[in-house]
């Protein structure tokens, strides 16, 4: 057993995914029909696996020497009741047959050693040894015979007889899992000891929780505390007679518990040692946190005093807790009143190198109120402003002056008034009716723009149009109404000169207002296809195709070479994972020698460095990312 990851039929149990069990046991009741209802009970719930228990009953019980099998009156009622409800011998070959047409793992607990030579002869990928053979070495060492892996509940169990039984199994170099299980049917909360967990995982590495309580949060407790591996009952009819129904989850049931686990494995890997914001925290850390700010102008050579500096919002600027180590040092350069202060202020100032040697034409995102800084700092072969719903609203000329450019960019809002994202897929026609006036707004604003660049040879509007949904993904057999609205809403906008080149998104964006589900304008084939038959160029956001190809399991450059002859324009950053949007180049899952050298292919297109924040600190991620892009093609 490598890293404590053991394979059962193809599924690497202990890795990210939890391993979630659906015990059908003798749920069945007896009845062949009954068990395959169960089976796809399970499937339908999303569990990974449909386990059973097999017995040979002339092996399991003891014989007197009268004959009789008078016992206990709860081993009495135990074994009354399995005359009842055991599968044969024939039927359990049936149902493990229909797991396999089914497409879900079967798994079975063998009772007594005979057994075991049943479920060989049935070919299954692990077994399952219950709590009340932990102490059984015997049939232990008879299932570890079969050379597959095994999982042990630890129930009725004292901690000697589990160390016991894990060294054992280590020295039959047997790989195995231990599931944590209080063996009351249900098991009392205050009786689950659900700590234990944690005791488990320092005497093995592969945990797991074998849960017979009623309801679902204390299994989901479980997940948390580190159980890789999940075992609860399932049931058609909790009041049907039998000793485990009682104990067992309904279909629906399962479901939530499923639908919670696999929230739950989203929720808890930690991304390296540490904590690390999120996408979403950082939007709000710019937005709600704090800065450190010049209080009244501040000369170049001025030396910082407490009374020279104050903390404000937004949080785009030094950390407030940095603020002490300003004060005693000369300010590099002058600053305005309310100025942000940057980590730059607190070194010796260095000349910034803004001169760049590119394979295709390249330039900067601005506003309308940093424009002329930019101007002054770069030559660059385009610039790609981005618009507010404010900006709409203002007439740009006083902020602009003319360039010798040979494209304009210019990226439309994302939020309008009230709060309004532009969507021209809407099912509300109001809705869309507003989206579209908003784009016009954008156009016109773009002609207003273009005055100031003579030179340029095309007119590009960005947009994130739509198609988005808040709580689940639109059905695939609905998504061609949307870009059938998307086709009609283009319709009614008088472009003139301009031209829209919509945005491929990413699986979950960020929105103002929280994270969506994209449906359109993502998939690699279906962007190519519908830009072919829309007559559209795309602007190719390269971290939203990484986010893309990684959610779904695609081949990045594989995409990239689909989706290039279809591109004009690219945003190019880093991106890691599903979730994080625009890190600095070089430091996420992008392949860059490999992609530049795709990019360079194509002379015409052109691109910004979309950066997280790239513009604070006078464009030091700007910088960093055109000087890392310039030494990719020496």
């Amino acid at each position: 057993m490598k890293n404590h990851i053991i394979d059962i039929g193809g599924f690497q149990v202990g890795g990210e995914r939890i391993f979630v069990i659906a015990e059908i046991g003798n749920n069945h009741n007896g009845s062949l029909n009954q068990a395959k209802r169960l089976v796809d009970a399970a499937i339908e719930a999303g569990a990974d696996c449909a386990k059973f228990q097999i017995r040979n009953r002339d092996a399991l019980y003891r014989s007197k020497a009268d004959g009789s099998r008078a016992e206990d009156l709860g081993v009495e009622y135990i074994q009354d009741l399995l005359d009842k409800v055991e599968l044969s011998m024939d039927e359990h070959r049936q149902v493990r047959a229909y797991c396999a047409e089914k497409g879900i793992t079967y798994l079975c607990t063998p009772w007594d050693e005979p057994s075991v030579d049943v479920l060989a002869e049935l070919d299954v990928p692990a077994l399952k040894i219950a709590s009340a053979d932990l102490c059984n070495p015997y049939l232990i060492a008879k299932a570890a015979s079969l050379g597959k892996p095994l999982i042990l509940s630890t129930g009725m169990s004292f901690e000697h007889e589990i160390i016991r039984a894990i060294e054992q199994l280590r020295a039959l170099n047997t790989p195995f899992a231990l599931l944590h299980c209080n063996s009351a049917y249900p098991a009392p909360e205050c009786d689950i000891q659900l700590a234990y967990i944690t005791r488990l995982r320092e005497l093995h590495g592969l945990i797991g929780y074998s849960g017979h309580e009623r309801g679902i949060a204390i299994t989901f407790a479980a997940v948390a505390l580190g159980a890789k591996l999940v075992e609860r009952h399932i049931t058609l009819d909790r009041d049907m007679e039998g000793p485990d129904h009682l104990a067992s989850l309904e279909p629906a049931e399962f479901r939530q518990l499923v639908e919670g686990i696999r929230q739950i494995e989203q929720a808890l890997p930690c991304q390296g040692p540490g904590r690390h914001a999120s996408q979403g925290e950082l939007l709000n850390r710019e937005n709600l946190g704090k800065s450190v700010i010049a209080a009244r102008p501040i000369a170049k050579g001025e030396i910082f005093k407490q009374q020279m500096l104050r903390v404000a919002s937004p949080g785009q600027g030094l950390a407030p807790y940095k603020l002490e180590k300003l004060l005693g040092r000369r300010a590099n350069r002058d600053l305005e009143e309310g100025d942000f202060l940057f980590e730059s202020d607190l070194r010796e100032q260095s000349e910034v190198r803004r001169d760049f040697l590119l394979p295709i034409r390249w330039g900067v995102p601005v506003r309308y109120h940093d424009f002329r800084q930019y101007r002054q700092w770069i030559r660059p072969d385009l610039f790609e402003f981005h618009l507010s719903y404010r900006d709409l609203s203002v007439l740009p000329q006083p902020y602009l002056e003319t360039v010798d450019c040979s494209r304009l960019v210019v990226h439309a809002p994302e939020l309008f008034e009230n709060s309004e994202l532009l969507d021209l897929t809407s099912e509300d026609a109001e809705y869309r009716r507003r989206s579209i006036a908003n784009l016009q707004r954008v156009v016109d604003a773009t002609l207003q723009i273009a005055e100031f660049f003579p030179r340029a040879q095309d007119l590009l509007i960005v947009a994130n149009v739509g198609g988005f949904s808040a709580d689940t993904p639109v059905p695939l057999v609905h998504r061609a109404e949307l870009y059938r609205r998307f086709q009609e809403a283009c319709a009614q906008v008088r472009f003139g000169r301009t031209e829209l080149i919509p945005q491929n998104m990413a699986p979950f964006p960020w929105h103002f207002g929280g994270q969506r589900h994209q449906n359109i304008f993502m998939m690699p084939e279906e962007l190519a296809a519908k830009a072919q038959a829309l007559g559209l160029r795309l602007c190719l956001d390269l971290s939203h195709l990484q986010m893309t190809c990684h959610h779904f399991g695609l081949d990045f450059q594989a995409a990239l070479a689909l989706l290039l002859p279809h591109s004009v324009h690219l945003h190019v950053a880093d991106a890691k994972g599903s979730n994080g949007e625009g890190v600095l180049i070089g430091t996420g899952d992008i392949d860059w020698p490999a992609t530049w050298t795709q990019v360079r292919n194509y002379p015409q297109m052109s691109f910004i460095p979309e950066v997280w924040q790239g513009h604070k600190d006078h464009g030091a991620g700007f910088w960093s990312a055109l000087e890392f892009l310039e030494r990719l093609g020496q």
